[in-house]
C-alpha cells in the first residue's frame, strides 16, 4: 500500500489522543495544521485504517462514530450527559474473566462493551 502523509497524520493523531474523537473533531484539529486537508480525506483514511485493523470504529449510539487507535480488547465508559468516552482497562474485564462468568464450554474470541453512566464532571454539575 502506498504511503499517505494524511493517513499517517490521522493515525498519529489517534495514537496521541485518547478522547475517542469523531471524524469531524479529527478534521477540525488537523485542518489547523494542514489547511488543504478535506473532511472527505479524513473519512477515507479512517475507513482504510479501520479496514487495515489499525483503528477501531466505535458506534456509541450517537449519530456519528468515534475512533480509537487502541485496538486491544477493552471496554468503554460513555457519559450520557457530555458523551465523553474513556477506556476501561482490559484487566477489569478480560476475555478470561468473561469466560469464567459464563461457565464451562464458552470461549471468548473478542468483546466490545459500552458502559453508560455519568462522568464525575457532569455528576458534580448536577449536584
Amino acid at each position: 500500500m502506498k504511503y499517505s502523509k494524511q493517513r499517517e497524520m490521522v493515525l498519529q493523531y489517534l495514537l496521541e489522543k485518547k478522547n475517542h474523537p469523531t471524524a469531524e473533531q479529527i478534521y477540525s484539529e488537523l485542518k489547523a495544521v494542514v489547511p488543504s486537508l478535506s473532511l472527505a480525506t479524513v473519512y477515507r483514511n479512517l475507513n482504510l485504517l479501520c479496514e487495515l485493523g489499525k483503528v477501531q470504529r466505535l458506534d456509541t449510539g450517537e449519530t456519528v462514530d468515534r475512533f480509537d487507535a487502541d485496538i486491544s480488547n477493552h471496554a468503554h465508559f460513555i457519559c450520557e450527559v457530555c458523551q465523553h468516552v474513556i477506556d476501561i482497562p482490559s484487566e477489569i474485564l478480560s476475555d478470561q474473566s468473561i469466560e469464567k462468568q459464563l461457565g464451562s464450554g464458552y470461549q471468548v474470541s473478542s468483546h466490545k462493551l459500552f458502559i453508560y453512566g455519568i462522568c464525575p464532571c457532569c455528576k458534580q454539575l448536577k449536584q
